[in-house]
């Protein structure tokens, strides 16, 4: 795995959940979902900073395994967050 390659697929992904977070905020109807857009903001930031930090350091000999692991939680992470935007859409 291409770390430049990661981190720029880093990048573009929580800059699309970001954007259809502010896209959903146009359309919120309650405070109620205002907050949880906002949260997934908040998490979305905070998930790219903790995978940031995750891919800067690592160990180089199982370097591999690392950031496949790394990959997949990222991927978990960012799927839940796109799941709690979708509720607020319903």
């Amino acid at each position: 795995m291409n770390l430049r390659v990661f981190k720029k697929d880093v990048d573009y992904l929580v800059e699309e959940i970001i954007s259809d977070a502010l896209l959903g905020l146009n359309f919120a109807q309650g405070n109620e979902k205002e907050d949880v857009i906002y949260n997934v903001i908040s998490e979305a930031i905070a998930l790219r900073e903790a995978i940031y930090i995750k891919i800067n350091h690592y160990d180089r000999e199982n370097a591999r395994a690392y950031f496949n692991g790394v990959h997949t939680e990222f991927l978990k992470a960012l799927d839940s967050l796109f799941e709690k935007l979708s509720e607020t859409a319903r």
